[in-house]
């Protein structure tokens, strides 16, 4: 595969689960119980096991992508072991126009995030918001997680 020596004016600032700056961070290491998308937030699942938020779960991180990835496309599945992060800025991706500052929830129909208020598929996420503003649906931005107390 040839090197990349150009690239496009609108080339995007990062991809889902991506870490946004140069903070340290840490992260758990769970087994995927079901398939997750890089950056989606995470509920405990068993001792061991993260499986995707759901109402009534316990939210305890994103699930964000590492730099050896092995899997395909842009999500684990079962049985892959998930970092899960619990603070930090990673990017995401908005289900709408999303003002910085803005506390976040997670839309799981959509697989985004969204200011919206929680409902059916809509969840709340402990200590997210929005680091930067999000243009419309499908933006990339920031998402600042603030650390989960334990």
């Amino acid at each position: 595969m040839p090197l990349q020596s150009s690239y496009t004016m609108f080339q995007a600032a990062g991809y889902p689960g991506m870490h946004a700056n140069m903070e340290a961070w840490n992260a758990l290491t769970r087994t995927a119980t079901a398939t997750i998308a890089f950056g989606a937030p995470g509920q405990r699942n068993g001792d061991n096991g993260v499986a995707p938020l759901a109402s009534g779960g316990e939210f305890i991180g994103l699930a964000v992508a590492t730099h050896a990835v092995t899997v395909n496309g842009d999500l684990y599945v079962l049985g892959d072991t998930v970092p899960i992060a619990d603070e930090g800025v990673w990017f995401g991706k908005a289900d709408a126009a999303i003002a910085a500052g803005a506390a976040l929830n997670w839309n799981s129909a959509t697989g985004r995030w969204t200011t919206a208020a929680t409902s059916g598929t809509i969840f709340a996420v402990q200590g997210a918001e929005a680091d930067s503003a999000a243009s419309g649906a499908d933006a990339i931005f920031k998402v600042r997680l603030r650390r989960i107390p334990s």
